[in-house]
């Protein structure tokens, strides 16, 4: 009976990540408007704190993020600003805001407000229609957009999020399912866009993605389709450029006997062709006795060392589940986790004196 208790927890998650909805609720708690964010400081493995290496990541440091405002939670997709100002988005198009104070694990100036336009449906309420998936800023217009699924649309928002300046509803995006829509979006340096499903299946392998020779919330912008095969039994959650070659690409998996998994892997761009299927290679797993939840928002970060890999977690407004942010340094080396990684150079924030290494599958 040691191991009953886990696998009904395990059982019970299995419905916020199967069920057909963008996110379940009881009954409607009175409304809290709180702008507090609170920051608590967590390992990457609770029983084994000197584990602070997976794959190709160095763990730099962990947290998990709770509010009592009613409108936390469902984080699906964020963008990194300098100065550790990160920007979340919600299954409920709601944008969670704060600058991260490692030193003192605190969230410094947070909010949490709606987005100021997005799709909805006649007569029905507006933030169920507003399933925020895939988000983008670009810092030398300061612009913004962001994919929606259920209502498949791609926005363009002005600086600073302060108002919508283009929408498009693809022709080609309205056959997919409901809930498998512009789950990861990348711009490319030539100005194409790209657009991924989360589950719709593309007939030569894969899931279906689409290749946009522009802005894709542009409606004059012209779409191609192409796939993208996820590592084996997993779903992408969201993609970024890793330089001009290259992407980092997350994915999740939940089975009620292994639980939550998640894969980092690298893309190369130039993969991403019209009619063809791409693929990935992993560079990390994240999987228990680790810390892991439904990983769905990843964003990167350069310093003087290289990159800095921020990963974030839905927890699909469960009581069973935890909105976690990580920060991993992305070592060098080939893209493989069969081979130990040499230890970095010690990091002046958040070095570590001794380093466990998991390698994994």
């Amino acid at each position: 009976m040691r191991g009953a208790m886990p696998r009904l927890l395990a059982c019970l998650s299995l419905f916020f990540f199967l069920v057909p909805v963008t996110y379940v609720r009881g009954p409607v708690p009175p409304v809290n408007e709180s702008q507090y964010i609170a920051l608590e400081p967590i390992a990457l493995a609770a029983k084994n704190p000197a584990l602070t290496r997976v794959g190709r990541l160095a763990f730099r440091g962990g947290w998990r993020i709770t509010s009592d405002n009613g409108e936390f939670g469902g984080i699906s997709s964020m963008v990194a600003l300098p100065g550790n100002r990160f920007l979340m988005l919600s299954d409920n198009g709601s944008l969670v805001g704060f600058t991260l104070d490692e030193r003192e694990n605190r969230a410094i100036r947070p909010f949490i407000a709606p987005l100021p336009d997005g799709p909805a449906k006649p007569n029905e309420h507006a933030k169920q229609n507003w399933d925020a998936e895939s988000f983008l800023h670009v810092p030398e217009t300061d612009q913004f957009w962001v994919g929606f699924e259920h209502q498949h649309s791609i926005w363009r928002y002005g600086s600073s999020l302060s108002r919508k300046e283009a929408s498009n509803f693809p022709p080609a995006m309205q056959n997919w399912p409901e809930n498998g829509g512009a789950e990861a979006m990348l711009r490319l340096p030539d100005g194409h866009f790209l657009v991924f499903s989360e589950s719709a299946e593309y007939s030569k392998g894969g899931y279906q993605a689409f290749i946009f020779n522009g802005d894709a919330a542009e409606p004059t912008s012209k779409a191609v389709g192409f796939g993208y095969q996820p590592p084996k039994g997993y779903k992408l959650t969201d993609a970024v450029l890793l330089d001009d070659r290259s992407a980092l690409m997350l994915h999740r998996r939940f089975t009620p006997f292994d639980g939550v998994s998640a894969i980092l892997s690298i893309a190369q761009l130039k993969d991403f062709q019209p009619g063809k299927v791409a693929r990935s290679v992993p560079i990390a797993t994240l999987k228990p006795p680790l810390k892991v939840d439904n990983m769905e928002a990843l964003a990167i970060t350069k310093d003087r060392d290289g990159t800095i890999v921020w990963i974030a977690s839905d927890e699909s407004f469960s009581t069973l589940q935890e909105s976690l942010l990580f920060k991993f340094r992305l070592l060098k080396g080939k893209n493989t986790q069969k081979k130990s990684i040499p230890k970095p150079p010690n990091e002046k924030a958040g070095a570590s004196p001794g380093f466990s290494t998991l390698e994994s599958d």
